[in-house]
This record gives C-alpha cells, structure tokens and sequence, in this order.
C-alpha cells in the first residue's frame, strides 16, 4: 500500500510546465555531458538542495537525488498568491513524506553573525557544522563551501543552487548529508534562510554586512527505505523527464 500511494502521487502531483530541455541543451548550457543519474558523485545539487553523498551507497542517490527534484517542483507548483516560504518549504516537507520519506521534528534555530564582511558561503559553516551534527557529517559539502574563494562563482551547480535560492524575498539555501544502510538512508536535512536586500549575482558569494547578519536555520531528518527509492527512480525519471538533468547538477572542489 505504501509503495500504490507514493506511485499515485509521483503519477498524479501537479507540477509546474517543463522546461522543455534535451540532453544536448542541457550540455551546452552547462558545460559537459549530463550527469548519469545512475552513477551520482558524492556532491550534487539537487534543485535547491547542495546534496553530501560521500557515505551513501551509489545505488541510491540517484532516487533520492530524483525525489527531492519532484517534491521540490510539486512544492513550486503549489505555490498561489501570497504563499511564502514557510508555505513552500511545508508543501515541500509534505511531498517527500508522500513520497514515502518519514521525517524528524524540526528543530528551528536563529543564529546572528558576529563577524560582517565575510561571504556568505563562509559565515554559515559553523552554524551549519553543528546543525548537521559535528565536522565529521558532510565533509564534501562542508569542503566545497570552504573552497569556493578558489572556485568560479559562475559554475553550474553554484548558478543553480542560487537560482533555486531566490524563490521568495529571502534567500533560502537547503543542505543535505546522507548516509546509507543496507535498508534505509537518512538526510540530515538543514535549511538556512538569509534575509538579503541586495541585487547580488549569486548570494553565497554575497557578504555579510550589519544590515544582513542574521539568519533562520531549520534542521530535520529525513528517512527512506532503499527498496521503495529503487521502485520510484524510474517512475521519477519518467514524469520528470529531461527537467530532471536541468536540476541536478554535479558539485566539484575546486582543482588543488
């Protein structure tokens, strides 16, 4: 019944018009041939979400990847006239757990930076190191958000996570790290939202200023079972078509 009920939905959910991109699009936009969903790095951007599979099993990122575009795109298409992001971000929370995921309380803090004038993609990571649960949790992510003074602001994953970041008035930026056993896999799930008047190219290479040295992090576990995100990958893949290789996109260090 559990497996009929998250098929019905990925079947039947609204979703927003499709991009209408192809594969080969999708390369010349964003440099390179498309990921392979079925063999994901151990860093992605997954719509809105900056995604640690270093300590997944690869059999099951690409279904978790995938699930977290749609619930993310289900969410988007939900949205009506004065929803905001606490609206989103629950419609978002609702589809993956109709997608069979079981969920945490979460657990909403608001931190304020001491220090202004550093970016942003350097000010979150202590906050983000103790939401995620100590250093040792996320060490891809965590090292891709230490690196990017060495990266370009313009690459893929970046330009996507921050496109994906500005739905609403504030910027909010969603982290995930995973990590998998022979049944289930857990998302230590954290979202941080940034309050930003600002015209910024991309926000995590926004600085900090006293205008703008505060933000909300909410932080949730989120469980799947192995065998139900093998069922819905392609099913997943079928609805979203090529949409989904416009929303996921490898996250690379940067070249020591």
């Amino acid at each position: 019944m559990h497996d009929r009920n998250a098929l019905r939905f990925v079947e039947t959910a609204p979703l927003p018009p499709p991009l209408g991109v192809t594969e080969a699009e999708v390369a010349r936009a964003f440099g390179g041939a498309p990921l392979d969903l079925d063999k994901l790095p151990d860093g992605v951007v997954s719509s809105n979400t900056l995604i640690d599979f270093s300590t997944a099993l690869a059999d099951v990122r690409g279904g978790l990847s995938l699930a977290m575009v749609f619930a993310n795109r289900a969410a988007t298409a939900a949205m009506g006239p004065g929803d905001d992001e606490d609206d989103w971000f629950a419609a978002y929370k609702t589809n993956l757990e109709r997608l069979g995921f079981r969920s945490s309380q979460t657990a909403a803090t608001f931190n304020r930076f001491k220090k202004h004038g550093l970016f942003v993609h350097k000010a979150i990571i202590p906050f983000l190191t103790i939401a995620l649960g100590g250093a040792g949790v996320g060490p891809v992510m965590l090292a891709l958000l230490q690196q990017m003074q060495e990266m370009d602001s313009d690459r893929p994953w970046i330009t996507l996570l921050d496109r994906e970041a500005r739905r609403f008035a504030s910027r909010e930026m969603h982290f995930g790290a995973v990590s998998s056993g022979p049944v289930e896999s857990s998302v230590r799930h954290v979202s941080a939202r940034l309050a930003v008047e600002s015209d910024e190219t991309n926000v995590l290479f926004f600085r900090i200023t006293a205008a703008s040295a505060e933000f909300e992090s909410a932080t949730t576990t989120l469980t799947a079972n192995n065998s139900l995100l093998a069922v819905l990958e392609e099913p997943l893949k079928q609805r979203l078509a090529d949409d989904a290789l416009a929303f996921i996109k490898e996250a690379t260090l940067a070249p020591r």
